[in-house]
């Protein structure tokens, strides 16, 4: 009897283990802000990335991003709105990497460190 009930529990913990590793994954919040001007994230689902533009300093700004499937290819969205502004890409394929930029014209433009899941 003491084996059954083994067994049965191992056979209920291998089941439970089969439905989680069989649903999506779990979303993981990014976010990578730089001199607190500009803030790149990508929220909940991961299926958007969005950048708000944080600072009145005459500069515009971008969130650079990767998705699931884009082979590492980052695609690019910029905030040209000003300061207190939001852009937001359309939905996708998941979100996995963020990097928040400050678009400084003449200079090579600041970045943050990439921000990835």
């Amino acid at each position: 009897m003491g084996k059954m009930k083994k067994s049965g529990m191992i056979a209920l913990g291998l089941g439970a283990a089969a439905v989680i590793c069989s649903s999506p994954a779990m979303a993981i919040d990014l976010s990578s802000t730089k001199d607190n001007a500009v803030r790149g994230y990508s929220y909940g689902t991961n299926t958007r990335a969005a950048v708000t533009d944080l600072k009145q300093d005459g500069m515009t700004v971008y969130v650079r991003y990767s998705r699931k499937n884009s082979d590492g290819y980052p695609y690019t969205l910029h905030n040209k709105g000003g300061s207190g502004t939001t852009a937001t890409s359309g939905a996708g394929n998941t979100v996995w990497m963020v990097q928040g930029c400050i678009s400084v014209g003449w200079a090579p433009d600041k970045c943050d460190v990439e921000r990835t899941s």
